[in-house]
């Protein structure tokens, strides 16, 4: 294998790496369809003020089940759990999974390696109807084919009075269960107590984050893992309110915080309301080494524009990272309007991961979510294009200049040009080799979305890994790397996750876009030192489960 500095050298020394065919051709560079009534997410989804959303394969069928977390008010809906049927989406009965709290974060875990997926959901205040519940943030443990039992009370899980936002996966002390990251900001009476609850084993957490060296007070509003020093430790960023962005390296189980985290991750808040928000870590130049990406949530960027923020890793020095701010010079443009979501995945499958935030345009009858696509490498930096912007003329002056927030956004309903979504986890809901959109909707005016992919783009894989002992189940943490078949050379990185972005839960299966390759190597890394499984010479246009 190739260490990640060779691949970092071999990146400078070419100075450019190509990028895909027609990359700066066509007005516009992907294509979705709503599907929300055809596949059946409407009109279970209308009337709710949506906040959360969250992906899995809850019964084992091969299709993504989907749960939907309402900020629930009088005479709004509950909770809504929809079951996949090859494609087209039905109400399951379940009335205790109906819940009717303040949604936030949201995950399908297999928290107990059983092999099916339990069901983790923050609430940032308590449930306001029926059916009562004995804590605050609730836990079901799947009992086979997404039958679900209520554990909440027996687990603890739920932190006395912790208000959850956003919730991570994550295997920080490498015993093989998966453990719970959540997060928690300064709203609703919160008290910015972001938590690492421990598994114990049997379904049962406690709280681990004094012991494993995790400040007691921190916002969180968004959480997300992943191996940022590639030492086989997943680390740990949370984001949130008065500059407090900090990264936390993992030392065998024992958190510290990057040195460098306070200056160089902090942002400047205008008002008391404003934030960064959601998290995605990932690889978005192919060297191999783990990226981050921030969204925002600004009271009123409309006013002045605000980018989401990502910073690149620039390679590592015994377990020290290095990050490089390259917002600007990559082509994030700021943003007129709230951008809370954010995920670095691949949408043309053209083998250049791109940038999604949360916000969708509106022209001619049609649909443009925003997406800044991966032109490739350019002098050592990626570079991105976003064309979905100028197809209406959102925001005009009269709308830069609407301080109030409540006007604002009323002509924002009334007139439909732009939409922006807290939950917008990206999943191949149809199984045809695409990502496809949910979008869910916090204006209970507006339905939530599900946007089909449609978009023109090369051939595909996706992968799941079933590690084998002494690694979780669902196989989170573990590092997927594609070769050009027969070859040393890096297409792709991924590690498997859940629970990144904002109040969103994704599939643990790794996307990837092979471009013209009809082949593959692939080479998964194991957590926690605990081995790597090779495979040569697999097919593109497929789903792959690799196993030891």
């Amino acid at each position: 294998m190739i260490s990640n500095t060779t691949w970092t050298l071999r990146a400078l020394i070419l100075g450019v790496v190509a990028a895909p065919p027609g990359a700066s051709g066509g007005e516009h560079a992907f294509a979705f369809r709503d599907v929300s009534q055809g596949a059946g997410i409407l009109p279970h989804l209308s009337g709710m003020r949506g906040h959360s959303g969250a992906w899995g394969d809850a019964d084992g069928d091969g299709w993504v089940d989907l749960y939907v977390g309402n900020f629930f008010e009088e005479g709004s809906k509950a909770n809504v759990f929809l079951r996949n049927d090859r494609g087209r989406f039905r109400l399951d009965d379940q009335e205790h999974l109906r819940t009717t709290g303040c949604a936030s974060g949201s995950i399908f875990v297999d928290l107990d390696n059983d092999g099916d997926l339990d069901f983790y959901l923050a609430n940032v205040s308590k449930t306001k109807g029926p059916p009562a519940t004995a804590t605050l943030n609730l836990l079901f443990r799947n009992d086979g084919a997404g039958k679900f039992t209520d554990i909440s009370k027996s687990a603890g899980a739920s932190p006395e009075g912790f208000k959850g936002r956003s919730v991570a996966a994550i295997d920080y002390d490498g015993d093989g269960l998966l453990d719970l990251a959540l997060g928690e900001d300064h709203s609703y009476g919160s008290m910015k107590r972001s938590r690492l609850l421990r598994n114990k084993g049997d379904l049962v957490f406690e709280d681990a984050t004094k012991a494993a060296g995790l400040p007691g007070t921190l916002t969180g509003l968004g959480v997300a893992a992943g191996d940022v020093n590639d030492d086989g430790w997943p680390d740990l960023f949370l984001a949130g309110r008065e500059a407090t962005n900090v990264l936390f390296l993992n030392d065998r189980g024992a958190f510290r915080e990057w040195a460098g985290s306070r200056k160089l991750f902090a942002w400047t808040f205008e008002t008391g309301d404003d934030s960064a928000c959601g998290v995605s870590l990932a690889d978005v130049d192919r060297d191999g080494l783990v990226d981050l990406l921030v969204g925002h949530h600004y009271k009123r960027p409309w006013m002045k524009p605000v980018p989401i923020r990502l910073f690149l890793n620039r390679g590592v020095q015994g377990r020290e990272p290095a990050f490089e701010e390259i917002t600007e010079a990559a082509g994030l443009r700021p943003l007129w309007m709230k951008a809370p979501h954010v995920e670095i995945q691949d949408f043309d499958n053209d083998g250049w991961p791109d940038i999604y935030v949360s916000i969708v345009k509106f022209a001619g009858g049609r649909i443009y979510p925003v997406i800044f696509r991966n032109l490739g490498v350019r002098d050592g930096l990626p570079r991105f294009r976003e064309d979905a912007w100028a197809v209406n003329d959102f925001p005009t002056a009269d709308e830069k200049a609407l301080g109030n927030t409540g006007q604002f956004f009323q002509k924002v309903i009334e007139e439909r040009k732009i939409e922006y979504f807290a939950s917008g986890p990206s999943a191949d809901y149809d199984n045809d080799g695409k990502l496809d959109l949910l979008l869910v909707s916090w204006w209970s005016e507006r339905g939530s979305l599900l946007l089909r992919n449609e978009t023109a783009g090369g051939s595909w894989l996706q992968v799941q890994v079933q590690p084998g002992p002494g690694v979780n189940r669902m196989g989170l943490g573990v590092r997927i790397n594609v070769y050009r078949a027969g070859t040393t050379e890096l297409l792709s990185s991924r590690e498997l996750s859940t629970g990144y972005g904002y109040a969103s839960g994704q599939p643990a299966i790794a996307h990837f876009g092979l471009g013209e390759a009809e082949a593959c190597d692939l080479e998964a890394i194991l957590p926690h030192g605990k081995g790597r499984i090779l495979e040569k010479d697999v097919k593109a246009n497929q789903r792959v489960l690799l196993k030891p």
